[in-house]
């Protein structure tokens, strides 16, 4: 069930007591990738999770804004703080569980987000007066071998095969040789440079030219497997 095409009355027969929340970003990703880049990836892969989920679950409308102040600098981009962030997440989770749907994946798509993410739901899952379960699935993590970066490779690939038209081919070369090659910039394992701008040009990290539809696909549907193993194991614990 898609909460967002469904009247009241649907939402109260629902079947399910799981919801999948995507949650992303409004931000840079370079000169090749659109400012909801985030956003329509992660919403991507909670499609693709329910899909292969053998069960029921409700798609809850996704949040197009998330903590992404280290990228201020590039027009375009929208930010909340992360206070703001966290308030608005736990006011979503509770509306969730008080209509009973008390059990709550988050399908997150980025980075900057996830601290927060994990925070509240550790919160909602201790704290609520009613039994929940809430967890964050930030999808690019499904693998360790993932060069995540930003806007490079990965995230390419995906939009070249769900959102082709989205994407700026003719920027890919310029994306790429602009591009930093790592998240940040450290001294003994602190953080020196907070703002994007200070590593990389274009707001870039890694290499979109690697990128491929046929890559896409396979990460869109590795992401939806793992998503949907984790719906399983979820739709299976016992709340009290």
């Amino acid at each position: 069930m898609d909460l967002s095409q469904v009247t009241s009355e649907d939402a109260k027969d629902a079947a399910s007591k799981i919801v999948v929340f995507p949650v992303g970003s409004t931000e840079q990703h370079g000169p090749h990738a659109p400012l909801s880049t985030d956003l329509l990836l992660a919403k991507s892969v909670a499609e693709e999770g329910i899909k292969q989920f053998p069960g029921e679950a409700i798609l809850a409308p996704s949040l197009p804004f998330g903590v992404s102040e280290e990228h201020r600098n590039f027009p375009g981009t929208l930010w909340l703080s992360p206070q703001t962030f966290r308030d608005c997440i736990s006011d979503v989770l509770n509306s969730f569980i008080h209509h009973g749907w008390n059990k709550i994946i988050i399908v997150n798509g980025h980075g900057g987000n996830i601290d927060a993410l994990n925070e509240i739901c550790a919160d909602i899952t201790r704290n609520t007066t009613k039994p929940a379960f809430a967890t964050t699935y930030t999808w690019f993590r499904y693998s360790d071998d993932l060069p995540m970066g930003h806007a490079g490779e990965v995230e390419t690939s995906m939009l070249l095969h769900l959102f082709p038209n989205l994407i700026n081919s003719g920027m890919i070369s310029q994306a790429s040789s602009d591009s930093g090659d790592r998240w940040g910039s450290f001294e003994q394992g602190a953080q020196m440079k907070y703002d994007v701008e200070k590593f990389t040009k274009n707001g870039v990290i890694g290499d979109p030219s690697l990128a491929s539809s046929n890559l896409g696909e396979k990460l869109l549907k590795e992401s939806g497997t793992s998503l949907a193993k984790l719906l399983e194991v979820v739709s299976k614990l016992k709340l009290s």
